[in-house]
């Protein structure tokens, strides 16, 4: 017994002193590191010969940014496995390596078509897509019942709602991250969208076309009149997701946009609302047939400067990360929504709360962000003249006609 155990111990030192490293880059987020181990420690069960370390890098909007435009021009080493949004991959494409050859690890024919796309850099998959977030409207399903209201559908809908329950109950009547950062870019695109406008056709950036200038005039005056009308506090222009939630899981508001990581949250135990919220598209106008969800998430990719040995055990790293099994735990412990919509037919999901599959509705109608090499850089003008609007620093006109020349001057 002493010799069987003596073997195991040095068999097991011996794994360990040669196993390759490698690590993943993460936001210092506590839910998604802890799930995140979780599954490390199970997956390195798997594969003894694989050691995985959670490598943290910052989590305040734009530093992360900041973290992964240091890496290119470091030529680091490290991290292994780079965990990017989406939007951005198009941007770093050439500092990472292609995976259109690994048809092994990963098989992206049965991915949500939009993500795929977001992934692929000139017919090249650069990244695996991870998991989506898209915005949707919360709403307070006992006030609509209270006061006879129906979930709005239109933006209309949603402002007479929300005016009339606001006033009745003291509370806001819908709370939107308005603060200058980027999910001030995507609410302004959901709206934007809404209005059936377009910032580009293909390659061919459109928005100083009349029709399109036309959308984003309507779009950003309603967004102002949200505002001006009180539909909205003015303090909501320093407002990013937590706080929407804060405000609105206190039972402060009757409407919120936020992305889907709130449900859980929202629905946790001590929650002023438990129970007591539903889910909704984005309101469009009559212009669209259909409400749209912008997508936003994260893909994996690969450093180009790590070993064979290492692209190897990432290449497993990320197959095991995007399998099923880990889409399905990401969804019921974090609310992020599977980039595999088969995903919702395992059982596991409606026993644990069947509210979660109406967020498939979310994946079914994505568009996506203007998808450019410089999207960030396109991202700045748009947010930084909505937010100037909203502040009453300039009129909707000259911010419309701004952003368009910020942008042209961009794309020269």
């Amino acid at each position: 017994m002493k010799k069987k155990l003596f073997v195991f111990i040095v068999t097991s030192l011996f794994i360990n002193l040669f196993a390759v490293q490698i690590n993943i880059a993460v936001e210092s987020i506590e839910d998604q590191i802890e799930l995140l181990n979780s599954q490390i420690e199970n997956f390195e069960k798997q594969n003894p010969d694989i050691d995985v370390e959670v490598y943290l890098i910052p989590s305040y909007p734009g530093s992360t940014y900041k973290f992964y435009g240091t890496f290119v021009v470091t030529n680091a080493k490290e991290p292994t496995i780079l965990s990017l949004d989406m939007e951005w991959i198009n941007e770093f494409s050439p500092f990472l390596v292609s995976l259109n050859q690994e048809t092994e690890y990963f098989d992206v024919n049965n991915l949500i078509p939009q993500t795929v796309e977001m992934v692929t850099i000139n017919g090249d998959i650069k990244a695996i897509p991870y998991y989506v977030e898209t915005g949707v409207l919360y709403y307070r399903k006992d006030l609509l019942e209270k006061y006879g209201y129906e979930v709005p559908k239109t933006w209309d809908e949603l402002i007479t709602i929300a005016k009339d329950i606001s006033q009745k109950e003291g509370i806001e009547g819908f709370v939107w991250p308005g603060a200058r950062y980027e999910e001030l870019t995507t609410f302004f695109l959901e709206i934007f969208y809404s209005h059936g406008g377009k910032i580009f056709e293909g390659d061919n950036f459109v928005l100083e076309q009349a029709e399109n200038k036309d959308k984003a005039l309507e779009s950003l005056k309603l967004l102002n009149n949200i505002i001006s009308e009180e539909i909205s506090p003015k303090g909501v222009t320093t407002y990013r997701e937590e706080e929407c939630r804060n405000i609105f899981q206190n039972g402060d508001a009757v409407f919120m946009r936020n992305l889907s990581y709130a449900w859980h949250l929202l629905n946790s135990e001590g929650s002023n609302i438990n129970g007591k919220v539903g889910i909704a598209p984005i309101p469009k106008t009559d212009l669209i047939s259909q409400q749209l969800f912008v997508l936003e998430g994260k893909a994996l990719a690969i450093n180009p400067n790590a070993s064979d040995e290492e692209r190897e055990a990432a290449k497993k790293f990320i197959k095991y990360l995007t399998s099923k099994e880990s889409q399905i735990q990401r969804l019921i412990q974090l609310n992020f929504l599977p980039t595999n919509l088969e995903v919702f037919n395992d059982p596991t999901i409606s026993e644990v709360d069947p509210n979660l599959l109406n967020f498939r509705s979310s994946l079914e109608n994505l568009v996506l962000k203007p998808k450019a090499p410089i999207y960030t850089e396109i991202s700045f003008p748009i947010q930084n003249n909505v937010y100037d609007v909203l502040t009453g620093r300039i009129s909707v006109e000259r911010a419309l006609n701004n952003m368009i020349a910020e942008i042209e001057f961009l794309l020269r």
